[in-house]
Protein backbone atom coordinates (compact mmCIF):
# COMPACT_ATOMS: atom_id res chain seq x y z
CA UNK A 1 0.00 0.00 0.00
CA UNK A 2 1.50 3.25 -1.10
CA UNK A 3 2.05 6.00 1.48
CA UNK A 4 -0.54 8.67 0.99
CA UNK A 5 -0.73 12.07 2.60
CA UNK A 6 -3.52 14.52 2.28
CA UNK A 7 -4.37 17.77 4.02
CA UNK A 8 -7.91 19.08 4.06
CA UNK A 9 -8.99 22.42 5.50
CA UNK A 10 -12.38 23.30 6.85
CA UNK A 11 -13.35 26.84 7.87
CA UNK A 12 -16.31 28.62 9.28
CA UNK A 13 -17.76 31.95 10.35
CA UNK A 14 -19.50 32.33 13.72
CA UNK A 15 -21.58 35.48 13.40
CA UNK A 16 -18.92 38.09 12.44
CA UNK A 17 -15.68 36.29 13.15
CA UNK A 18 -12.43 38.04 12.58
CA UNK A 19 -9.57 36.28 14.33
CA UNK A 20 -7.90 32.98 13.52
CA UNK A 21 -5.93 31.13 16.13
CA UNK A 22 -4.76 27.54 16.53
CA UNK A 23 -4.95 24.58 18.84
CA UNK A 24 -2.55 21.86 17.83
CA UNK A 25 -2.79 18.16 18.52
CA UNK A 26 1.03 18.16 18.61
CA UNK A 27 0.96 14.69 17.06
CA UNK A 28 4.48 13.73 15.97
CA UNK A 29 4.01 10.19 14.69
CA UNK A 30 6.73 8.95 12.36
CA UNK A 31 5.66 8.70 8.71
CA UNK A 32 5.17 5.14 7.48
CA UNK A 33 7.69 3.73 5.02
CA UNK A 34 6.42 3.47 1.43
CA UNK A 35 5.36 -0.05 0.50
CA UNK A 36 5.18 -1.23 4.10
CA UNK A 37 1.82 -1.97 5.76
CA UNK A 38 0.55 0.13 7.47
CA UNK A 39 1.55 2.58 4.75
CA UNK A 40 -0.48 5.66 5.67
CA UNK A 41 0.14 8.06 8.52
CA UNK A 42 -3.05 8.97 10.35
CA UNK A 43 -2.98 12.11 12.48
CA UNK A 44 -4.51 15.53 13.08
CA UNK A 45 -1.87 18.15 12.23
CA UNK A 46 -3.79 21.20 13.46
CA UNK A 47 -7.20 21.96 14.90
CA UNK A 48 -8.18 25.62 14.60
CA UNK A 49 -11.29 27.66 15.29
CA UNK A 50 -12.19 31.21 14.27
CA UNK A 51 -13.68 33.31 17.03
CA UNK A 52 -14.31 36.98 17.49
CA UNK A 53 -12.18 38.56 20.26
CA UNK A 54 -10.64 35.25 21.33
CA UNK A 55 -7.63 33.14 20.50
CA UNK A 56 -6.60 29.60 21.37
CA UNK A 57 -3.73 28.58 23.58
CA UNK A 58 -1.79 25.74 22.02
CA UNK A 59 -1.83 22.73 24.35
CA UNK A 60 -0.13 19.40 23.62
CA UNK A 61 -2.34 16.39 23.05
CA UNK A 62 -2.18 13.37 25.31
CA UNK A 63 -2.61 9.70 24.45
CA UNK A 64 -6.02 8.60 25.72
CA UNK A 65 -8.28 5.51 25.73
CA UNK A 66 -9.89 6.89 22.54
CA UNK A 67 -6.39 7.01 20.95
CA UNK A 68 -5.64 10.74 21.28
CA UNK A 69 -6.87 13.95 22.84
CA UNK A 70 -6.92 17.37 21.17
CA UNK A 71 -7.17 20.06 23.87
CA UNK A 72 -8.20 23.61 22.97
CA UNK A 73 -8.43 26.29 25.66
CA UNK A 74 -9.73 29.83 25.13
CA UNK A 75 -8.40 32.58 27.43
CA UNK A 76 -12.01 33.37 28.43
CA UNK A 77 -15.45 31.83 28.17
CA UNK A 78 -17.11 31.45 24.74
CA UNK A 79 -20.26 29.89 23.28
CA UNK A 80 -19.25 26.23 22.98
CA UNK A 81 -22.50 25.15 21.33
CA UNK A 82 -21.95 26.42 17.78
CA UNK A 83 -18.40 25.89 16.55
CA UNK A 84 -16.97 24.75 13.21
CA UNK A 85 -13.35 23.59 13.30
CA UNK A 86 -10.70 24.15 10.67
CA UNK A 87 -8.68 20.94 10.47
CA UNK A 88 -5.52 19.77 8.75
CA UNK A 89 -4.84 16.05 8.91
CA UNK A 90 -2.84 13.18 7.46
CA UNK A 91 -4.96 10.38 6.04
CA UNK A 92 -7.63 9.83 3.40
CA UNK A 93 -10.94 10.72 5.09
CA UNK A 94 -12.20 12.41 8.23
CA UNK A 95 -15.45 11.82 10.13
CA UNK A 96 -16.93 12.96 13.43
CA UNK A 97 -19.47 11.78 15.96
CA UNK A 98 -21.29 13.26 18.95
CA UNK A 99 -21.92 11.24 22.13
CA UNK A 100 -20.58 7.99 20.63
CA UNK A 101 -23.23 7.90 17.89
CA UNK A 102 -22.41 6.78 14.35
CA UNK A 103 -19.61 8.60 12.55
CA UNK A 104 -20.60 11.09 9.84
CA UNK A 105 -18.37 12.40 7.06
CA UNK A 106 -16.98 15.84 7.79
CA UNK A 107 -17.72 18.15 4.81
CA UNK A 108 -14.81 18.97 2.51
CA UNK A 109 -15.67 22.64 1.95
CA UNK A 110 -17.48 24.23 4.88
CA UNK A 111 -17.62 22.13 8.03
CA UNK A 112 -20.67 21.28 10.10
CA UNK A 113 -21.77 23.34 13.08
CA UNK A 114 -20.84 21.20 16.08
CA UNK A 115 -22.21 21.52 19.60
CA UNK A 116 -19.16 21.03 21.86
CA UNK A 117 -21.03 22.15 24.98
CA UNK A 118 -21.36 19.87 28.01
CA UNK A 119 -22.54 17.11 28.27
CA UNK A 120 -21.72 16.42 24.60
CA UNK A 121 -18.57 14.53 23.67
CA UNK A 122 -17.08 14.99 20.20
CA UNK A 123 -14.70 12.59 18.43
CA UNK A 124 -12.99 12.86 15.05
CA UNK A 125 -11.82 9.77 13.16
CA UNK A 126 -9.09 9.71 10.52
CA UNK A 127 -9.16 6.69 8.16
CA UNK A 128 -6.73 5.35 5.57
CA UNK A 129 -7.43 4.75 1.87
CA UNK A 130 -8.81 1.20 2.14
CA UNK A 131 -10.63 1.70 5.48
CA UNK A 132 -8.44 -0.91 7.14
CA UNK A 133 -7.02 1.47 9.79
CA UNK A 134 -8.25 4.51 11.64
CA UNK A 135 -7.38 6.80 14.53
CA UNK A 136 -9.85 8.54 16.82
CA UNK A 137 -9.36 11.88 18.59
CA UNK A 138 -11.49 13.16 21.49
CA UNK A 139 -11.82 16.97 21.32
CA UNK A 140 -11.73 18.95 24.59
CA UNK A 141 -12.73 22.63 24.28
CA UNK A 142 -12.82 24.91 27.31
CA UNK A 143 -11.57 28.17 28.80
CA UNK A 144 -8.23 28.43 30.59
CA UNK A 145 -10.03 30.04 33.56
CA UNK A 146 -13.28 28.18 34.32
CA UNK A 147 -13.61 29.58 37.87
CA UNK A 148 -14.90 33.17 38.00
CA UNK A 149 -14.99 34.65 41.51
CA UNK A 150 -17.79 37.10 42.26
CA UNK A 151 -15.16 39.11 44.15
CA UNK A 152 -11.48 38.31 43.50
CA UNK A 153 -10.63 39.67 46.97
CA UNK A 154 -12.40 38.53 50.15
CA UNK A 155 -12.24 40.85 53.17
CA UNK A 156 -12.74 38.94 56.41
CA UNK A 157 -14.59 40.75 59.24
CA UNK A 158 -12.31 41.82 62.11
CA UNK A 159 -11.92 38.94 64.53
CA UNK A 160 -10.22 38.42 67.85
CA UNK A 161 -6.97 36.61 68.46
CA UNK A 162 -7.15 33.27 70.27
CA UNK A 163 -10.36 32.45 68.38
CA UNK A 164 -11.26 30.67 65.16
CA UNK A 165 -13.35 32.32 62.46
CA UNK A 166 -15.60 30.31 60.12
CA UNK A 167 -16.75 32.30 57.10
CA UNK A 168 -19.18 29.80 55.61
CA UNK A 169 -20.59 30.91 52.25
CA UNK A 170 -18.89 34.26 52.62
CA UNK A 171 -19.10 34.81 48.85
CA UNK A 172 -19.82 33.02 45.57
CA UNK A 173 -18.15 31.95 42.34
CA UNK A 174 -19.38 30.81 38.91
CA UNK A 175 -18.30 27.95 36.65
CA UNK A 176 -17.86 29.70 33.28
CA UNK A 177 -16.14 26.67 31.74
CA UNK A 178 -17.45 23.84 29.58
CA UNK A 179 -17.16 20.97 32.09
CA UNK A 180 -18.35 20.24 35.65
CA UNK A 181 -15.92 20.97 38.49
CA UNK A 182 -15.66 18.41 41.28
CA UNK A 183 -15.05 19.97 44.68
CA UNK A 184 -13.33 17.77 47.25
CA UNK A 185 -10.34 19.37 48.98
CA UNK A 186 -9.39 22.77 50.33
CA UNK A 187 -6.45 24.46 48.70
CA UNK A 188 -3.08 24.11 50.39
CA UNK A 189 -1.11 26.53 48.21
CA UNK A 190 -0.81 30.22 49.17
CA UNK A 191 1.36 33.04 47.87
CA UNK A 192 1.91 36.75 48.67
CA UNK A 193 1.55 36.08 52.40
CA UNK A 194 1.75 39.23 54.54
CA UNK A 195 1.69 39.10 58.36
CA UNK A 196 2.27 41.75 61.07
CA UNK A 197 5.45 40.02 62.30
CA UNK A 198 8.17 38.02 60.59
CA UNK A 199 7.87 34.28 61.08
CA UNK A 200 4.11 34.20 61.64
CA UNK A 201 2.31 31.71 59.38
CA UNK A 202 -0.63 32.29 57.10
CA UNK A 203 -3.84 32.16 59.15
CA UNK A 204 -6.29 31.57 56.26
CA UNK A 205 -7.69 28.47 54.63
CA UNK A 206 -10.46 28.29 52.03
CA UNK A 207 -12.72 25.86 50.19
CA UNK A 208 -15.03 26.05 47.18
CA UNK A 209 -18.25 24.11 47.70
CA UNK A 210 -21.89 23.62 46.79
CA UNK A 211 -24.59 21.21 47.94
CA UNK A 212 -23.65 18.41 45.53
CA UNK A 213 -19.86 18.88 45.35
CA UNK A 214 -20.25 19.14 41.56
CA UNK A 215 -20.64 22.54 39.93
CA UNK A 216 -21.87 22.23 36.35
CA UNK A 217 -21.26 24.88 33.65
CA UNK A 218 -23.08 28.14 34.44
CA UNK A 219 -23.79 26.98 38.00
CA UNK A 220 -22.76 28.87 41.12
CA UNK A 221 -20.74 27.66 44.09
CA UNK A 222 -19.85 29.01 47.53
CA UNK A 223 -16.61 30.33 48.98
CA UNK A 224 -15.77 29.39 52.57
CA UNK A 225 -12.89 31.07 54.40
CA UNK A 226 -11.52 30.06 57.78
CA UNK A 227 -9.10 31.80 60.14
CA UNK A 228 -6.98 29.94 62.68
CA UNK A 229 -6.13 32.71 65.13
CA UNK A 230 -5.06 30.77 68.21
CA UNK A 231 -1.31 31.29 67.74
CA UNK A 232 -1.53 34.58 65.83
CA UNK A 233 -0.91 38.16 66.96
CA UNK A 234 -2.82 41.41 66.49
CA UNK A 235 -2.45 43.02 63.06
CA UNK A 236 -3.30 42.85 59.36
CA UNK A 237 -3.02 39.61 57.39
CA UNK A 238 -3.09 38.95 53.66
CA UNK A 239 -2.65 35.92 51.41
CA UNK A 240 -3.62 34.66 47.95
CA UNK A 241 -5.12 31.17 47.68
CA UNK A 242 -4.30 29.19 44.52
CA UNK A 243 -6.57 26.48 43.13
CA UNK A 244 -4.82 24.06 40.77
CA UNK A 245 -7.20 22.72 38.11
CA UNK A 246 -6.78 19.35 36.39
CA UNK A 247 -8.93 17.38 33.96
CA UNK A 248 -10.19 13.85 34.53
CA UNK A 249 -10.20 12.60 30.94
CA UNK A 250 -11.92 9.32 31.81
CA UNK A 251 -14.93 10.94 33.51
CA UNK A 252 -14.94 14.30 31.70
CA UNK A 253 -14.80 16.77 34.57
CA UNK A 254 -12.39 19.20 36.25
CA UNK A 255 -10.83 18.57 39.66
CA UNK A 256 -8.70 20.90 41.76
CA UNK A 257 -7.07 18.37 44.05
CA UNK A 258 -3.71 16.72 43.41
CA UNK A 259 -3.17 14.43 40.44
CA UNK A 260 -3.91 10.98 41.86
CA UNK A 261 -4.24 8.63 38.88
CA UNK A 262 -3.35 8.20 35.22
CA UNK A 263 -6.64 9.69 34.05
CA UNK A 264 -6.15 13.05 35.79
CA UNK A 265 -3.98 15.39 33.73
CA UNK A 266 -2.68 18.93 33.77
CA UNK A 267 -4.05 20.11 30.40
CA UNK A 268 -3.16 23.79 30.80
CA UNK A 269 -5.76 25.39 33.06
CA UNK A 270 -4.53 28.52 34.81
CA UNK A 271 -4.56 28.58 38.59
CA UNK A 272 -7.61 30.29 40.07
CA UNK A 273 -6.47 33.05 42.44
CA UNK A 274 -8.44 34.33 45.42
CA UNK A 275 -7.06 37.14 47.58
CA UNK A 276 -7.80 37.06 51.31
CA UNK A 277 -7.49 39.95 53.74
CA UNK A 278 -8.37 40.37 57.43
CA UNK A 279 -7.45 42.04 60.72
CA UNK A 280 -6.98 40.41 64.11
CA UNK A 281 -7.93 42.62 67.03
CA UNK A 282 -8.01 42.44 70.85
Amino acid sequence: MKYFKKNLTFSFVIFTLVLLSGCSSDDNNESAVEGVIPGEELSIISFDILSKDHSFSVIKSNTQPVDSLVICLFPSSIDYSNLIPKIKFKGTSIEYRINNDSFNAYPLSIGDNIDFSYPNTVDFRITNSDDSESRIYRIIIDTEQPILFNNPEIIIPDSQVNANYHGLEIDTWLNVGNYPIRLTLRTTEYIDIITPETGISNIFSTTLTNDSDFVKPNEEGNINVFESNITAVIGAYKATALFNLYFNENLGYIVYDDITNDYVKNIGYKQAELKLKGNLID
